[in-house]
């Protein structure tokens, strides 16, 4: 399941911070990056000379970075919840913090832990202005799996694939999502490998993209996304992330943390 259900609240703001992006011109090449997420690294808002390497999508106090790494946090919303058919009528804000660069191929590892509530989904992603995505997320309800996704919409489509390249991966060693592992997204011209704490679970190659005839693989500069959100409706995901979310049991305030992330280009 992609992160669009996220996307979806903040579309506006989305389109604002891609349009900044594309104003900077082309991606420059792949350059290695690592972040702890210190204090001051991630802005409030993207402006003119500012040089922070992540800005934050959701608004101020939504998110926290320091020596905790970064904290994204979801909140309870306001006023009664009711929960009908499967849905709550009500939907959390949560955090999302995107890089202000962006890079073509390379490996991403990213050191994430994620609340244990079911319907509340951490998604630690590789997002193209055009749609592309490979995805790594984090579903509360499940503590013991991850799940890996990637989606690359192609003009030829009928209808968005969603989940038609998903998986369900175990945590290891019996481990919970609630744990800090490491979950990469290595990704090539030619294939896409995922692993956790080092190792490799799934790989998918270029040609197994294709799906009613045409390619559905990421070719386009990506950023790093990462956050939290509320998987509460519509009923289909709702169900999926094992929600909704029942906050007379759950946390008003709940947060995925990442503590660090790396990038490593491609061998020439």
């Amino acid at each position: 399941m992609p992160i669009y259900s996220l996307l979806c609240i903040l579309p506006f703001v989305w389109s604002s911070f891609a349009l900044q992006v594309q104003r900077r011109g082309s991606s420059p090449p792949c350059q290695p990056f690592h972040s702890t997420f210190p204090a001051g690294s991630v802005s409030a808002s993207r402006s003119l000379g500012d040089s922070s390497a992540f800005v934050a999508i959701s608004p101020e106090g939504s998110y926290r970075a320091g020596s905790n790494g970064l904290e994204l946090f979801m909140q309870k919303p306001e006023g009664g919840i009711v929960t009908r058919g499967g849905v709550n009528n009500k939907v959390a804000d949560g955090a999302t913090v995107n890089s202000t660069f962006t890079f073509l191929y390379g490996k991403v590892t990213y050191e994430v832990s994620s609340p244990l509530v079911a319907g509340a989904v951490t998604a630690v992603i590789l997002i193209a202005d055009q749609g592309d995505e490979m995805d790594v997320e984090l579903l509360g309800g499940d503590r013991h799996h991850w799940q890996t996704n990637m989606f690359a919409p192609n003009p030829a489509d009928k209808q968005p694939l969603w989940g038609a390249f998903s998986s369900v991966e175990d945590v290891p060693r019996d481990g919970s999502v609630s744990d800090f592992h490491s979950y990469a997204i290595d990704w090539s011209p030619d294939r896409i490998i995922w692993s956790v704490d080092g190792e490799s679970v799934r790989t998918l190659v270029r040609a197994e993209s294709r799906k009613n005839g045409e390619l559905h693989y990421p070719s386009h500069p990506v950023r790093l996304s990462m956050g939290i959100w509320d998987a509460s409706t519509p009923v289909g995901t709702a169900a999926w992330s094992k929600g909704p979310i029942n906050w007379n049991t759950a946390p008003d305030q709940m947060a995925a943390v990442v503590k660090s992330v790396t990038l490593e280009c491609l061998e020439a």
